[in-house]
């Protein structure tokens, strides 16, 4: 739970309050009849209320419609005595909605009023708020909004708090910390009502099980019809009705179609007045959405008239808790992200819903999309000014994974607030709606023309291109009405060209027709897609060369081919980055929503080095170990290239992302581009990690230069060399495997640490918990090698028995080189033979917070590696260097940062260290008589500390605290020599610690 401090609110401020309250409590009589409007109610006291809590009630700021605290809706009177659908005031926070209010006027008794109360319940749950605010200013309610509504509820239900106007006063304080402007900033809605109410879901996930419920009862319908249909062909027909079903209500609850228009054909439960009404609709719309020329509904398919009602009476009340008012294109682009990861699937004559193999789909927070678009439009807009109407409408942008479309949707917005902007000058330009307080709307056909002529997408997925489209007419009707759209037909542009189905990676080269079919490779002049783009913005598909290996070898190879980036374990991701930027114009701008890890990992040295030489990187917004994704540990940046260039670039890290939250569009340092090369990027978030970072690297050498740095053991088969569990029988080691008695000689085992928890930990001796089968031999040279079979056989015979039991499985391995075919039981890598079992030597835990360097001084414990996972070795040092002081350099706090901002991050704020890592650390040279002397008496320290660490194991009592002390001492003289050897004062005290801070 966040925890802070809240805002009070001024004396000033709560003058101002009781100056309103004596308005309202003078006038009373008269306030309260019926002839007082909303509108009144609202100008008056409603607004002046809401403007004491903090909030920009007239967009004096002069926000972007996007972007502005409070979005406003006329009041019924304003609007022909007809009452409004959505909410009246709408308060954001950089563009995300945090809480409604909705008005009544005074005469309304809102303490009994059910339908006020429901009407403002039935809005938050809608959008997902936790919380919604009614009043009519004589009476203010506060409701938990995350309960589902329900036609019978009373005035009460889900009621928190209920303010009376002589109690305003007195509560005002904490209406203030929890609603006020910058406490919701800082957090306060989660605070106080940020947690999940028991037994409630999530309400994007609610509305997905009931769009699904109805894919599988109509594709099963439109499969006993015509038992031809294909799983593909289900998928797009029973898209296209919940489109329209979607669609329809939407535009009712907009008061863009009368009430209960699809209602009314439904009900009929004949499909025929189904089509009639899809007619209607393809005359006035058109789009693409109803065509009936092409309509599978009109001319080949139909639905059970009962079971479409049924549906249909879904998305109205009772049946229904949702405002469709209030549902928005952001809103269902997120559960339509989640939509396309499931497919339906025929088995047996029954169509099912399955999750997709897509594994590389991910659901956006819609932050990282608004940021991403955001952020690249604006470093285009500063490669090449646009201030016209004319220079708006000629940008062209292009999401190159668009997926349920969600950035093109916010890249609309983005569009249609510059062109305001460059139309503001002129009030009386009819292309311009003038709304309250100076503001504007642009008209409909600007905006149409915008998104026909701007906005592109490409996806791979049918379904996803069909649903980009779909989002993106719903948001070019957003805040419309029947009074606000043009008389006549075709209402809606056709995008068939913008949205393209297609491999945004893979060209149309020499393929077969199978292969083409498979890849779904295009050209994008065939799709006839511009032939330069100004802004490229995307989410691209996240999946690694294995992966992408496994699934198609032809699609593998074609990278390999064709992307420079595509090198060693490249990642797919690098593959679309490098198509962006061969498709961007010379002014153009890229903003994409990537894992972080490329910047530091071996295998993105190709892209590292793409960016770097062409000085492209703009802007990073580095996530560190912040988990941005739900459910998923997949750690991000926001990555800004510009094509023209930059001599420099900002780079900001989020270590809390309530942080990027209040602050999404702050800039990081600026740093010079020069600082970016191939090598691994640790750029530096702040001035003090800038000369941390520097002072560390001064007079030093990488560690790999001191000490040998080694991966562990590779067996490729741990389950069956691995023995934890076992009798020390003298020469012989008795266990049990897969259910079986085993027994082998003790000889041909060595020790082993299976599980680095407690067998690993800093300054101690590394503790051996199991063994390892260890079938070789010291030849010549000191070199391994595996013993032969007849020599194993002869040697070790029930080591042959258990190894022989199970060749199948040792068999089924990658084992490079790869052995004679009777030496089936080699290890999988030749790796670390010579080195593993040496000592005295370091051993490393990879993946940990900078408290698992352990010692092995004599037994020679061996290790694994393997990825990210395992331990790793640092032994034989050299030139003047002991192997102590290496142990003392890794506790030290700048050096567990340095490791962090080179390594990777992952689960519970832990960071990966593997050789490349380790052997990159700075290392104190030691060239001069004072710092010999230091290293040596760093060594001593060390030395104590070991043993003080070793005789703190047993001690209890008074006797534990002597050691503590003793310990805290001999770390801190250490801390001190350190300190001395690279000039710091204070300056590792003070950085703030990506993932988890171990002294925290």
């Amino acid at each position: 739970m966040i925890s802070f401090t809240p805002f009070a609110p001024t004396a000033a401020c709560a003058a101002a309050l009781s100056r309103l309250i004596a308005r309202f409590q003078a006038d009373q009589a008269r306030l309260l009849g019926n002839g007082y409007t909303e509108s009144e109610a609202r100008a008056e006291f409603i607004d002046p209320l809401l403007a004491l809590l903090g909030w920009d009630m007239v967009n004096a700021a002069g926000q972007p419609n996007s972007l502005k605290d409070v979005v406003r809706e006329q009041s019924h009177e304003a609007k022909g005595g007809k009452a409004s659908r959505r909410p009246d005031y709408t308060f954001r926070v950089a563009g995300a909605r945090k809480f409604f209010v909705e008005a009544k006027k005074p005469a309304v008794n809102i303490v009994n009023h059910a339908p006020s109360a429901l009407q403002v319940r039935r809005y938050g749950y809608t959008a997902g708020l936790p919380v919604s605010i009614l009043t009519n200013f004589r009476t203010l309610r506060i409701y938990d909004t995350r309960l589902e509504p329900q036609e019978s509820d009373d005035a009460d239900v889900g009621l928190i708090n209920s303010i009376e106007l002589d109690q305003l006063d007195a509560a005002f304080a904490d209406l203030f910390a929890r609603f006020g402007r910058d406490n919701v900033v800082a957090g306060a809605l989660e605070q106080y009502f940020g947690g999940v109410t028991p037994g409630s879901m999530d309400v994007g996930k609610k509305f997905l099980q009931r769009i699904n419920s109805w894919r599988v009862r109509l594709a099963n319908d439109l499969l006993s019809r015509d038992a031809t249909l294909t799983a593909n062909d289900l998928s797009d027909l029973t898209q296209t009705l919940i489109n329209r079903i979607i669609f329809i209500r939407m535009c009712e609850d907009r008061e863009i179609e009368p009430d209960e228009t699809l209602r009314s054909a439904a009900l009929t439960c004949d499909f025929g007045a189904v089509r009639t009404l899809f007619k209607q609709l393809d005359a006035r719309y058109g789009g693409g959405l109803f065509t009936v020329g092409t309509d599978p509904f009109q001319r080949a398919h139909a639905i059970d008239g009962q079971l479409f009602h049924q549906i249909v009476e879904e998305v109205y009340a009772p049946f229904s808790p949702y405002s469709f008012a209030v549902l928005d294109a952001e809103f269902l682009g997120q559960v339509y992200e989640l939509f396309l990861a499931q497919k339906l699937e025929i088995r047996a004559g029954v169509v099912e819903l399955i999750e997709s193999a897509a594994a590389e789909v991910v659901t956006t927070p819609q932050l990282l999309v608004e940021q991403a678009v955001q952020r690249a439009i604006a470093a285009r807009c500063a490669s090449q000014p646009v201030a016209t109407l004319g220079e708006v409408q000629a940008l062209r942008l292009l999401d190159i994974a668009v997926g349920s479309g969600r950035f093109l949707v916010h890249a609309l917005d983005q569009l249609v607030d510059r062109a305001i902007a460059a139309l503001a000058g002129n009030q009386h330009d009819p292309r311009l709606y003038p709304l309250e307080h100076g503001q504007y709307r642009l008209h409909f056909t600007v905006k149409k023309a915008l998104l026909q002529d701007c906005l592109f997408g490409i996806d791979i997925d049918y379904n996803a291109v069909e649903v980009a489209r779909f989002n993106l007419i719903l948001k070019l009707l957003e805040d419309e009405s029947a009074q606000t759209l043009p008389d006549g037909g075709n209402l809606l542009p056709d995008l068939t060209g913008n949205l393209c189905w297609g491999n945004s990676v893979v060209g149309d080269v020499l393929w077969t027709a199978d292969e083409r079919e498979q890849l779904l490779a295009v050209n994008w002049d065939a799709l006839n897609l511009p032939a330069a783009f100004d802004v490229i913005v995307g989410n691209p598909p996240y999946l690694k060369a294995e992966e992408i290996r496994k699934r198609t070898r032809l699609e593998y190879t074609y990278y390999k081919n064709h992307y420079r980036t595509a090198e060693r374990q490249f990642d797919k991701y690098f593959v679309f980055i490098e198509r962006a930027l061969s498709a961007v114009n010379t002014v153009g701008a890229i903003g994409m929503v990537v894992p972080n890890k490329w910047m530091t990992i071996e295998a993105g040295v190709n892209l590292r080095s793409l960016l770097s030489a062409r000085s492209v990187v703009a802007d990073i917004v580095d996530f560190g170990s912040e988990s941005m994704f739900a459910g998923k540990s997949i750690y991000i940046c926001l990555l800004v290239l510009k094509a023209a260039g930059t001599p420099h670039f900002s780079y900001r890290h989020v270590h809390d992302r309530r942080e990027f939250e209040r602050t999404p569009a702050a800039l990081g340092l600026i740093q010079t581009s020069s600082i970016l090369g191939a090598q691994a990027w640790m750029v530096p978030a702040d001035v003090n990690e800038d000369r941390v970072l520097s002072m560390l690297n001064q007079n030093s050498c990488p560690l790999g230069r001191v000490v040998d740095v080694k991966n562990g053991i590779q067996t490729s088969k741990n389950e069956i060399f691995v023995i934890s569990d076992y009798q020390d029988n003298g020469s012989t080691l008795s266990f049990t495997k897969d259910g079986k008695a085993w027994e082998i000689e003790k000889d041909i085992t060595r020790p082993y640490l299976d599980d680095s928890r407690l067998g690993v930990m800093s300054y101690l001796p590394v503790k051996a918990d199991a063994v390892v089968i260890f079938p070789y031999r010291t030849v010549a040279g000191g070199l391994p090698e595996v013993i032969p079979p007849a020599l194993l056989q002869k040697h070790f015979p029930l080591a042959w028995n258990y190894l022989s039991h199970h060749q199948a499985k040792l068999t089924d391995r990658n084992v490079l080189p790869t052995p004679p075919a009777d030496v089936f039981y080699a290890f999988g890598r030749r790796q670390a033979l010579e080195t593993v079992f040496l000592s005295p030597k370091i051993i490393c835990t990879v993946n940990q917070l900078g408290d698992k360097y352990a010692w092995d001084s004599q037994d020679g414990v061996a290790v694994a590696s393997g990825g990210t996972a395992g331990e790793i070795m640092l032994l034989n040092p050299h030139g003047g260097y002991a192997l102590e002081f290496v142990l003392g350099l890794l506790h030290q706090r700048a050096i567990e940062f340095y490791v962090r901002k080179r390594g990777s991050p992952f689960d519970n704020g832990y960071y990966s260290r593997g050789t490349a890592v380790m052997s990159d650390i700075p290392v104190p040279v030691l060239n001069t008589a004072p710092r010999a002397a230091a290293h040596d008496a760093i060594v001593a320290n060390v030395q104590n500390i070991m043993r003080i660490s070793a005789d703190m194991v047993s001690a209890v009592g008074r006797q534990r605290v002597l050691l503590e002390r003793a310990l805290a001492a001999q770390k801190d003289a250490m801390r001190v020599e350190f300190d001395a050897l690279w000039g710091f004062s204070g300056e590792p005290e003070k950085l703030i610690m990506p993932g988890r801070d171990p002294a925290a």
